[in-house]
């Protein structure tokens, strides 16, 4: 009797012959629930970083948002956090019980605040500080020492998707871009 390693499905069905298979599909397409974990362990590791941070933190100061956005000249991520606005409760639940969170959002807050500098400088747009922002926390908390040697890595859609929404939160809390001024 001979054997066959061979595997067959139907339409959008996947098959694997062999041990130790692995098979991720990623279809472009967003879904519409975070697992808690991921936002929890991005939330930890921003926290856990090293970097300084400025020491004020108050949510008296928030403003109306499309007002804010507006103000700043937002563009491209005023998609983005359409986008992402609709995890916002959870992200709240997630942190609600964080006690790390108000360093976490310090921390974002400073990077967003040398970013800003830079963009003066460079006289770039507020789409160029909030993309900046988010490669220096996917840079320092998913590419830094805190995932390279670690076994249980995430998946880099879902990482970029945790930080989304978490700068959305650190955005709602006014950490992120200009208060308007009047």
């Amino acid at each position: 009797m001979e054997w066959v390693n061979r595997a067959q499905s139907g339409d959008y069905g996947i098959s694997s012959v062999g041990d130790g298979t692995v098979i991720n599909v990623f279809n472009g397409v967003i879904p519409k629930s975070m697992k808690r974990s991921v936002v929890h362990e991005i939330c930890v590791r921003v926290a856990e970083t090293d970097l300084d941070y400025v020491d004020e933190y108050s949510i008296r100061g928030n403003v109306d948002w499309n007002e804010k956005l507006e103000f700043n000249r937002v563009g491209i991520f005023v998609d983005i956090f359409e986008n992402y606005s609709d995890g916002y409760t959870e992200v709240e639940k997630i942190l609600v019980g964080y006690p790390e969170r108000d360093v976490m959002v310090k921390k974002i807050h400073t990077m967003y605040l040398k970013q800003e500098r830079e963009r003066e400088k460079l006289d770039k747009d507020s789409d160029f500080v909030l993309e900046e922002v988010f490669n220096q926390i996917k840079e320092t908390v998913c590419l830094g020492h805190y995932f390279s040697d670690s076994e249980d890595n995430l998946i880099d859609e879902e990482v970029d998707e945790a930080i989304y929404l978490i700068m959305f939160y650190v955005f709602t809390k006014c950490k992120l871009l200009k208060k308007p001024t009047k």
